[in-house]
């Protein structure tokens, strides 16, 4: 039987509950697109996480920060950046394509990575906080 947005999303906040503290979770569940948002603190850290389902697929943006800079972030939105690095001068074709990619600090380099799960970030949580 296959997984409900319900029931994915209620993993997931399992998940996190475990891993991060002073813990924040939004869910907005409907027909075209449900989104859960969890915000949390790990370690000196601010860890916010994003995943949105639509019948397209599963947008997802798996941040850390401190205070309001931006640390790392992995995320599969339609970068520019990610397409013009994926596609080069042919992006434009490509605008609507989810392509993962990570952000470094203050979104200041760029990187295309594979996809990432959130059961991937919030394990890797002390690897990638190591290589900060």
């Amino acid at each position: 039987m296959a997984e409900t947005v319900r029931d994915y999303f209620a993993r997931v906040v399992a998940l996190a509950q475990p891993k991060l503290t002073l813990i924040q979770v939004t869910q907005e569940i409907e027909a075209e697109r449900s989104i859960l948002t969890i915000q949390g603190t790990y370690l000196q850290y601010r860890v916010a996480i994003k995943e949105t389902i639509t019948s397209i697929g599963r947008r997802y943006a798996y941040y850390i920060l401190a205070g309001n800079q931006v640390m790392l972030g992995l995320d599969n939105h339609a970068d520019r950046q990610a397409l013009r690095l994926k596609y080069g001068n042919d992006f434009a074709t490509h605008l609507t394509e989810l392509i993962p990619h990570q952000h470094g600090l203050d979104k200041m380099t760029l990187s295309l990575t594979l996809p990432w799960t959130v059961e991937q970030f919030l394990d890797g949580l002390d690897t990638l906080i190591s290589k900060l």
